[in-house]
């Protein structure tokens, strides 16, 4: 496989690539040298971390304006139904991007961290094992939509195409492992503003079907995908490589895949539980205070992945529960101190999507205690994927996914929003307690 190998594709299908090698270039991206990327470090948290995680906090804002502005036009001209169907989707789309990856981003970047001549082995791999998982989930998705006769059921369908994408977002390897994250959150703002403008137009033309949206939001992401691999590509071995063994390869992905899968399954496994007692339109209200839950989530994920390449080499040095410890303590007081300024508002945030949407207050305060437990687990978890302590690391997650599935049975039935926020809490805290519990007898010993 030649990873350096021009796209070969005709026009119209090779203009994305093209328009994607013109943006990366436009901004200059894809002419730096690679000692750019290779200053020293030390055992205090390199600005590179910092400064990359300032960019994916900027991007990140830029985006959740943008999902936001989404959600608030669809909000607006969707019927609450349909609203509701439309984020139950995204919130599925969010478990089926942490299916396609299956751990294979985190552990192409730790193993080619460690030895950078692995790289055109593991990205072989890495994209073969993406590329299978995407199509089974795609079909298996197409399936669940007409078997369960779900309205817009082919355009649900023909959405679910798009995690197959995630393979070329591999290209993006080196750069991560450099903690170089400008030019990635340069594409993925391009995309977000793509897919805001397309929504915008789609409304403006009266359209108000879920489904359409949906296609029109994944289309998005799509490009953004194609724009990832156009700006890593330059950065990638030449020439063409065997793929790493499979079994070695996946002994340590799958860990990660299922640990990540569990994640995303108790941050949105509330969705199946609010819609089958509550119906569609309790499942838009609610999914409005978790998206401002997720946007309050940027500085905790972003400070985490951008940590990831210094944070396995800390581990090498033997450092790594001071390094996580200096990572954790800013990033939990921070997130003490937004939530706290923004408590107060949090009725009338929601009442910005529309005066129904205030039913979901009390969840969204639950939901912001639970972002400052995410500050907390997010760095130290992530210690532990530098650690290579996977077992550790799924028995922590799929403890947390019984325990959401446990409390959403228990209290969703019965209080409605506040119980699946109050399953979320516990959860995020138990995370936290989990990891920093994890850590410390290593460090012990």
């Amino acid at each position: 496989m030649a990873s350096m190998a021009p796209t070969g594709l005709p026009w119209p299908l090779g203009a994305p690539f093209f328009l994607g090698e013109v943006a990366a270039r436009g901004l200059g991206y894809c002419t730096r040298p690679m000692s750019a990327f290779s200053p020293t470090e030390n055992a205090s948290v390199p600005r590179r971390v910092w400064g990359s995680t300032g960019w994916m906090v900027a991007g990140r804002l830029w985006s959740s304006v943008c999902t936001l502005a989404v959600l608030w036009l669809c909000a607006q001209n969707l019927e609450i139904t349909a609203f509701g169907r439309l984020t139950f989707y995204l919130a599925l789309f969010g478990v089926l991007d942490a299916l396609v990856d299956l751990g294979t981003g985190q552990a192409t970047v730790q193993l080619s961290s460690r030895d950078p001549d692995l790289l055109g082995s593991l990205l072989v791999r890495a994209r073969r094992t993406r590329l299978v998982v995407g199509l089974g989930a795609a079909a298996t998705l197409a399936l669940g939509a007409f078997l369960m006769n779900e309205p817009d059921a082919g355009w649900i369908a023909l959405a679910g195409l798009y995690p197959l994408t995630h393979t070329l977002e591999l290209s993006t390897v080196t750069l991560r492992n450099r903690i170089q994250w400008k030019p990635q959150v340069a594409m993925r703002s391009i995309a977000s503003g793509l897919r805001l403008a397309l929504v915008t137009g789609a409304i403006l033309m009266g359209e108000t079907r879920a489904g359409v949206i949906l296609v029109l939001i994944a289309s998005a992401s799509t490009m953004g995908n194609i724009l990832l691999h156009r700006v890593g590509r330059p950065f990638l071995p030449r020439g063409t490589f065997q793929a790493v063994p499979m079994g070695p390869f996946l002994r340590l992905a799958l860990p990660l895949g299922i640990a990540a899968l569990a994640q995303q399954l108790y941050f949105y496994v509330d969705n199946l539980f609010v819609r089958a007692h509550w119906g569609e339109a309790s499942v838009g209200t609610y999914n409005v205070a978790v998206r401002i839950m997720s946007w309050s989530l940027s500085l905790a994920v972003y400070a985490a992945a951008a940590a990831l390449p210094w944070l396995s080499r800390a581990h090498k040095r033997g450092e790594l529960v001071p390094a996580a410890m200096r990572l954790t303590l800013p990033l939990t007081l921070g997130a003490s101190l937004a939530v706290a300024l923004l408590w107060p508002f949090a009725g009338d945030l929601l009442a910005l999507f529309g005066e129904p949407f205030r039913a979901a207050e009390d969840a969204l305060r639950l939901l912001l205690l639970g972002v400052i437990c995410v500050h907390a687990g997010a760095p130290l978890t992530t210690a532990l994927v530098a650690a290579g302590r996977t077992p550790a690391i799924l028995a922590l997650t799929l403890s947390a996914l019984l325990i959401n599935l446990g409390l959403n049975f228990l209290w969703v039935p019965t209080e409605g929003l506040v119980g699946a926020a109050r399953a979320t809490l516990i959860t995020e805290g138990w995370i936290a307690v989990g990891a920093a519990l994890s850590l410390i007898p290593r460090a012990r010993r």
